[in-house]
């Protein structure tokens, strides 16, 4: 199973970032392409520019360690067992944060496996340079 690891230095302190990553139905205002949010009890429903649906499930929404974990339940790529953690801890100055994604999945077919890891990694990393500009743009958030 493919392991992923994106980081993302955020001009903004830990509290602020984490406000933002823990207010699901958040994500359509800084998520690519996710048009609504919406949750009902622990799962979270994104619907795509293109129609199609990702359904996560949220297994641990954790303030004190500033984590969030998810597991997709349905999603428009050829994996299963499709999972991942956002962990937002302090960045190198007092006033930054970095956000870290880990996420593993299984393919359903093993010939595409390095077109695919790369393809997720490159997504993630365009969904978490999205919240970095949504989070530096919009310093006045405040979700609490």
């Amino acid at each position: 199973m493919p392991t992923i690891t994106n980081t993302i230095d955020i001009s903004a302190g830990p509290d602020d970032v984490w406000a933002v990553l823990a207010d699901l139905p958040t994500t359509r205002q800084w998520l690519p392409r996710v048009v609504s949010a919406r949750v009902d009890g622990d799962l979270r429903v994104c619907q795509m520019a293109d129609g199609q649906e990702v359904h996560e499930r949220i297994s641990e929404l954790s303030p004190a360690h500033h984590s969030l974990r998810f597991e997709h339940v349905q999603v428009p790529l050829p994996v299963r067992h499709s999972r991942g953690t956002f962990t937002v801890t302090q960045g190198a100055t007092a006033d930054s944060a970095t956000v870290t994604l880990h996420s593993t999945f299984e393919q359903l077919d093993s010939a595409d496996a390095d077109r695919l890891s790369d393809m997720i990694r490159g997504a993630y990393q365009q969904s978490l340079e999205s919240l970095r500009r949504f989070i530096e743009d919009n310093l006045t958030w405040d979700a609490r």
